[in-house]
């Protein structure tokens, strides 16, 4: 009876809990948030921010590692993704793409229909929603973002002394260029820009530009041609070494 009580609280810790906020315009968005089990004080917090026609899940690896070296994971589903499709009631989902050849086109329809702009408010509302959480230290907080949701993530540092920010293939947020060049331009969060050598979106370019307009940024180019949170297994390393550097 003791080892199935045992096996249940094995079972029913690795599983984060499931939380709802609801923009603005009426999304209703879901986020899931993991803590670690051993803690006894106020644990330092990850927001992570997926890319384009992805959901939060694509950041569960790296966030469970996280996890087991004392960091909270909140990993959320953009709105138009995951389960974050509903407006006002109704249906409102991204087109999907299943080729780098047709995601820019799916990408501008997409934000046609579910207004990228508004994600850098929407992860502010999930800041300020578990900033309520006494157990979480929103003092030392990181930011993640991949590809969409490194483009969308950047703006937060006009509002956020973060510890640091990752930013793996930046993604181009043409109506958030202001700014995202006013947070890189002010900003002294350290941050890491990652992209492959041969990025099928450009973001090499924009990784080592943003690099630069950064005050205290540091650009990797890794070998291949991923994208997003595809190239995570050759970066791990790095992003752990950076993120423990950090002090």
């Amino acid at each position: 009876m003791k080892k199935f009580a045992l096996l249940l609280l094995l079972s029913l810790s690795s599983f984060a809990s499931e939380l709802t906020i609801t923009s603005e315009d009426g999304f209703k968005l879901y986020g899931y948030l993991d803590k670690p089990q051993t803690s006894k004080s106020k644990t330092p917090i990850i927001l992570f921010a997926h890319q384009f026609g992805s959901d939060h899940s694509s950041w569960n690896n790296i966030a469970k590692k996280f996890n087991d070296k004392g960091y909270a994971t909140l990993l959320v589903d953009l709105r138009g993704h995951g389960k974050s499709i509903y407006q006002n009631n109704k249906k409102n989902e991204v087109v999907t793409a299943t080729k780098f050849s047709e995601i820019k086109v799916a990408h501008t329809q997409s934000d046609k229909k579910v207004t990228f702009k508004n994600i850098p408010q929407d992860l502010t509302n999930w800041l300020e929603y578990i900033s309520d959480d006494e157990s979480l230290d929103m003092e030392n907080l990181y930011l993640f973002g991949s590809s969409l949701g490194a483009g969308s993530i950047i703006s937060l540092l006009n509002e956020y002394d973060a510890k640091a920010l990752v930013a793996i293939s930046t993604g181009r947020q043409a109506s958030l260029k202001e700014e995202t060049n006013m947070a890189l331009s002010t900003s002294m969060t350290k941050e890491l820009f990652i992209a492959s050598k041969n990025d099928p979106l450009g973001a090499k370019e924009r990784t080592l530009l943003y690099t630069q307009k950064s005050i205290l940024g540091t650009a990797l180019i890794v070998s291949g041609n991923g994208h997003g949170t595809m190239i995570l297994p050759q970066v791990e390393d790095y992003i752990f070494t950076f993120i423990e550097n950090i002090k």
